[in-house]
């Protein structure tokens, strides 16, 4: 076991030390450098969550939390393409079938593929109510998707997609997707194209953009859950233990260690005003490892989906926080475009807009509150 993990500890360095050579170069021209993406799908580390008869590394939440955490620190960009994929994983654990099971996860395990969620599109709001890629059955069973997906990470790197479908009458009686909805996993060689030219203000580096789904013909045995079961697995995701919480825990220890380190090499130890400066960024730092660990450890109890919610909001907010006031510490040279902490404050932002959006979480959980 000590090897094991001795083992994977040396995989997370060698992935650290070779993501942080490419990251400012993906910013720099708004596409993931292909040197880190290989990175990532020969580190083994995409398989954190699938079991070992899998082929992966059979670990729970709280070390992918982690694993997420660590690669945000160096490329928050890479960590949101990883995070996905994760995602989807989680799902097919917890929804997917034996022969979903069996087909993708060594695949998705070995870095063989890489997976993404296509949920958002142009027009649905927030909330994911009025989507426009609709699904019909046909008189043989199999179902004909067509439509566009936006904001989709990992578009056009994905090998299979975690696709949010309008199957029936809209029912907009939920807050955030509604039962006339059916999830399906869809490979990218069933009819989906890919355009990730979005120029994206931050997280430039994660291939972000559209995909569309051009007359694809799928089976019901491609569902996630059950048909119109869409509401039921966005619960389950709140629950899993995974949360973009742990982007933003990356982003914030990045920029506090920046700040920590700008002191001390710049002979300022000394200073009152900054040493109180840095003990509010560690306080905030430690609050938001708190809360990200707490639903990573799946504690909380009934609590537990509120509190995944909770954490993605107070964690990206107070990411940007810690990145502002790290710029402070720092001073003008921390503002310079391309510069690390210049590029962690426009990433911390983009967390804060992924979904669902704060707005939209703090309403789902002041809803809950009053209920």
């Amino acid at each position: 076991m000590g090897a094991a993990v001795q083992s994977v500890r040396l995989e997370l360095a060698a992935l650290l030390e070779q993501l942080e050579q490419y990251a400012s170069a993906a910013d720099e021209h708004g596409a993931p450098q292909k040197e880190a993406l290989a990175a990532l799908r020969r580190s083994g580390l995409l398989g954190s969550l699938v079991p070992s008869e899998y082929g992966g590394l059979g670990q729970n939440a709280l070390f992918a939390s982690r694993f997420i955490e660590a690669i945000a620190g160096v490329d928050p960009s890479i960590a949101i393409i990883a995070f996905q994929h994760l995602s989807v994983v989680s799902r097919i654990l917890e929804w997917g079938s034996a022969a979903q099971c069996q087909q993708y996860l060594p695949k998705l395990a070995d870095g063989r593929w890489l997976a993404a969620s296509a949920w958002s599109e142009t027009g649905a709001g927030a909330n994911k109510q009025n989507l426009s890629t609709k699904a019909v059955q046909l008189d043989d069973g199999q179902w004909l998707i067509e439509g566009t997906k936006s904001f989709t990470t990992g578009a056009g790197l994905a090998d299979l997609y975690l696709v949010l479908v309008q199957t029936g009458t809209n029912d907009e009686q939920s807050t955030y997707g509604n039962s006339s909805q059916t999830f399906f996993l869809i490979e990218t060689t069933q009819g989906i194209t890919a355009d990730a030219d979005t120029n994206l203000a931050g997280m430039r580096g994660s291939s972000t953009g559209f995909i569309h789904l051009n007359k694809c013909l799928v089976s019901s045995e491609q569902f996630i859950g059950s048909l119109g079961g869409a509401p039921t697995v966005i619960n389950g995701i709140r629950s899993c233990g995974l949360t973009l919480g742990a982007v933003s825990l990356g982003i914030s220890e990045a920029a506090y260690e920046l700040a920590l380190e700008h002191v001390r090499s710049k002979g300022l130890k000394n200073s009152p005003l900054l040493q109180s400066a840095l003990s509010e960024l560690h306080l905030s730092l430690e609050a938001v490892r708190a809360l990200v660990d707490k639903v990573a450890s799946k504690e909380g109890g009934e609590q537990l989906a509120k509190i995944a919610y909770q954490s993605k909001i107070f964690a990206s907010e107070a990411s940007e926080k810690i990145c502002r006031e790290a710029q402070q510490i720092i001073g003008g040279s921390s503002y310079v475009r391309g510069r690390k902490l210049e590029r962690l404050l426009r990433d911390a932002r983009a967390v804060s807009l992924m979904g669902p959006v704060n707005r939209l979480a703090k309403e789902i959980i002041g809803k809950e509150l009053v209920s």
